[in-house]
């Protein structure tokens, strides 16, 4: 029998953190070779490159020109999707997917908009996505990635990001030469954010819940087309060998071993209000006798390159800063900051000494939950600044409603809330615990530390034993 030949694309930083970072890459090796399809600066995968040396080998995926029936299309079926799954009220994702200023752009958001509204039932949403793949197809630069595909001619294609525009042509070759293909939905909120741009034969996801979840969004999906295998993303708070001792940690940032440890976890700058955030926590805190205060750690998120935060870090230079330790070769292009092997162990480090984590509704929450430590999401909006941005409507978002429900973490309604609730959770660190416990047993399937080893099995599975779905529009 021939060796199973596994085709990997990889469109971002996100899948090398998921599948490059853990133990994926090795287990896929056991069983056949791996070629990487990828759209990421050179400098950013040479240390990959390296680490494999020839048993893995990269090739860039080919430019694309990303044309305006194509957009116009794809831009449609988000809409339509999110009209569609939410039916009952105002809807939250919406509102947050505000027009851009160019007018241009500005345009194609609208006529976006409105053919999205009209095709917002399950029947006009297979039909844009059948519009939305023919036109990729039809695209000139499709051409190249057959032909790669032609003479690569893999067991099964792989996709890191359902939601990569670059990834598109190449799932869609894949479907035209009847190679098995899958794609991961990478990150637990993902599936309410619209329809996917990527098509494939087989859906991998977290849970049971985010299968539910999927069936649901997407009826046409047969569940015989969902693999649940978790997330390889967690792995590393598994690995001991990872954590260096507190003494020398804190003494690379300038913390009292004697005092407990607030990490405040950034998101990205849709989060407008993140450096007031750490303001308020900075200044609660301050209020505390200096005997009993609590210390803030301040990560930023990886994709994050701004400087917002200056001011604030300026203005408390108590805070300590511990910077991911991501490759950044645009700064410009969230999609090109590529994560590390030295990022990995030391973010292990920042939840394992860490005591508790404050942020807006980040999944940090379960990686503290991971050590069984308490989490803290701010809900409120800063004094002065309403209309701006509404914090209320993030938690209204569907992802949010099993955290509403079995409420693992904590909830700072006011600058003041925020202080006590740091202090309340400090004191109370097993309160939550149950909660949490079952916060990740619903949204991340067990055991969490062979998330690689279940990943490559299923991989196994559709090389040697899946056939290609085909999918009509109508």
């Amino acid at each position: 029998m021939d060796q199973i030949k596994y085709l990997l694309v990889v469109p971002d930083g996100v899948g090398i953190r998921n599948f490059f970072c853990t133990r994926v890459i090795d287990r896929l090796l056991e069983s056949g070779q791996v070629v990487v399809w990828h759209a990421l600066p050179k400098e950013s995968v040479a240390p990959f490159q390296e680490r494999w040396g020839e048993r893995v080998r990269w090739v860039e995926l080919p430019p694309i020109v990303d044309g305006l029936v194509e957009r116009l299309f794809r831009q449609s079926k988000i809409f339509a999707q999110i009209y569609w799954q939410q039916k009952d009220g105002p809807d939250v994702q919406l509102k947050r997917r505000r027009p851009p200023g160019r007018l241009k752009a500005k345009a194609m958001y609208i006529a976006a908009r409105l053919l999205g509204r009209a095709c917002s039932f399950p029947r006009g949403i297979r039909w844009l996505d059948w519009m939305h793949q023919r036109s990729a197809y039809n695209a000139p630069h499709t051409a190249a990635f057959v032909s790669f595909l032609k003479a690569e001619r893999p067991s099964m294609v792989f996709c890191t990001h359902q939601r990569a525009l670059e990834a598109v042509p190449a799932m869609l070759a894949a479907k035209a030469l009847g190679i098995r293909s899958a794609v991961f939905i990478y990150s637990w909120d993902n599936l309410p954010k619209g329809r996917m741009a990527v098509y494939a034969d087989t859906y991998v996801v977290w849970s049971e819940f985010m299968k539910r979840e999927l069936l649901q969004y997407y009826p046409d999906v047969t569940p015989g087309r969902v693999d649940i295998v978790g997330t390889p993303q967690f792995e590393d708070y598994f690995n001991s060998s990872l954590i260096v001792p507190k003494e020398r940690f804190f003494g690379e940032l300038g913390l009292d071993v004697h005092r407990p440890v607030v990490c405040f976890s950034g998101n990205d700058i849709t989060s407008p209000f993140d450096p007031v955030y750490l303001e308020d926590l900075a200044d609660a805190l301050l209020r505390v006798p200096a005997g009993e205060r609590p210390q803030v750690l301040f990560r930023r998120s990886p994709v994050d390159t701004s400087n917002r935060f200056d001011g604030v870090l300026e203005r408390h230079p108590e805070i300590a800063v511990s910077n991911p330790r991501w490759l950044r070769v645009k700064d410009d292009n969230w999609a090109q900051l590529v994560p590390t092997q030295e990022d990995g162990t030391l973010l292990v480090n920042v939840v394992y000494h860490s005591d508790v984590v404050v942020n807006v509704g980040s999944t940090m929450g379960m990686d503290f939950a991971i050590f069984d430590k308490p989490g803290i999401y701010i809900n409120y909006n800063p004094e002065g600044r309403a209309g701006e941005w509404d914090i209320h409507e993030v938690y209204r978002l569907p992802h949010f409603v099993p955290v509403h429900r079995i409420q693992p973490v904590y909830w700072a309604g006011s600058p003041q809330e925020l202080g006590d609730q740091v202090l309340h959770a400090l004191k109370n660190r097993y309160e939550k615990q149950e909660a949490r416990k079952a916060w990740l047993d619903l949204i991340v399937s067990q055991p969490l530390d062979s998330a690689s080893e279940r990943f490559a099995d299923e991989m196994r599975k559709i090389a040697l034993n899946g056939d290609p779905v085909t999918v009509h529009a109508g």
